[in-house]
């Protein structure tokens, strides 16, 4: 499909009615006028929880059915998708991985974190793609008594072990035609160390480290470019109490009280769209009465299916963005 005519397409639908989940975002442009030459589509997957067969986990996951709906999205992706310009992942890329060294890393071992890049190395040239940490990115031994992946006690190094792999910083941003893509991570702040529930696993409660804030803000501050933001974990939203984000609740989303909503209040108007992942749930609903929040379900684990897979438009130029 020419890119211009997709776009065209979607707005005409959401014009009448037709397109879910559908967001201007920041009191942008309109939903029915004409997109500019500049228009794009991208496509946001999460929740991989790429594991091996054979791993502790596969005790208690079915690792080969990851690997079976993974690939299947990314065959959906290169037959029904061809016009995407590229693929973001918002995280949980890895069910577990079982060592937080980077020298465990490169020298010819199966691991989940290198089998994660080989199948998305798999789309080719034709889909770049960019990666959000999740907090099962950041466990490094899986407990089969308790049925629960170990967080690691060196966040550090498995920050580096997604670095070797992957060549990503533990945050950071892109530009793509006009558009700010602020790719965030929601592992590193206080909650990070909180167990989710009685077991070693920690990191379900998202939160953000003051110096990431920091950044997040001179990012926002930077131009008048539209941004959107990726992250691992949904924020709380307006109609949070009507919406189901997660099993656990607000214990399973960013904090409450995270410097996180202030600037993304004092920047509303910049900010066109948040995406998520984390609960594994198709929801959407809005953040300060303006910023669309969509959620995507998982590929993986828990209610995995191959049919998750979102698409998004985005015109940099009227600061639209839809997505279905």
């Amino acid at each position: 499909m020419n890119k211009r005519l997709g776009f065209q397409t979607i707005c005409l639908a959401a014009v009448l009615g037709m397109t879910a989940g559908c967001g201007g975002g920041g009191g942008g442009g309109q939903s029915g006028t004409a997109p500019s030459a500049n228009s794009f589509k991208f496509l946001v997957i999460t929740d991989t929880h790429v594991r091996l067969p054979g791993n502790p986990d596969d005790a208690v996951y079915d690792n080969q059915g990851n690997l079976g709906n993974f690939g299947e999205v990314l065959g959906r992706i290169r037959t029904d998708h061809p016009d995407a310009d590229f693929v973001i992942t918002c995280g949980d890329n890895a069910g577990c991985l079982f060592s937080h060294d980077p020298d465990d890393y490169g020298i010819g071992q199966a691991n989940p974190a290198e089998q994660f890049k080989a199948m998305m190395d798999s789309l080719g040239m034709s889909y770049p793609y960019r990666v959000v940490l999740g907090n099962h990115d950041y466990e490094d031994g899986f407990d089969a008594a308790a049925g629960s992946g170990i967080t690691s006690s060196d966040p550090a190094g498995m920050e580096a072990v997604w670095k070797k792999v992957l060549g990503i910083d533990p945050y950071y941003a892109f530009i793509h035609k006009g558009v700010r893509f602020i790719v965030l991570n929601s592992n590193r702040g206080a909650s990070r160390t909180v167990p989710c529930g009685s077991s070693e696993e920690t990191g379900c409660e998202g939160s953000f480290d003051e110096a990431q804030m920091a950044w997040l803000e001179a990012q926002l501050d930077q131009d008048s470019k539209p941004c959107l933001l990726f992250l691992h974990h949904p924020p709380i939203t307006d109609h949070n109490q009507y919406r189901f984000w997660a099993a656990g609740g607000t214990s399973m989303q960013v904090a409450a009280g995270d410097r996180f909503y202030g600037i993304a209040s004092s920047h509303r108007e910049r900010i066109r769209g948040i995406f998520a992942g984390h609960g594994h749930l198709w929801e959407e609903d809005t953040l300060d009465g303006l910023i669309p929040v969509h959620e995507t379900a998982s590929i993986g684990d828990l209610g995995g299916s191959s049919s998750s897979l979102r698409a998004v438009w985005m015109d940099p130029e009227t600061g639209t963005m839809l997505t279905e």
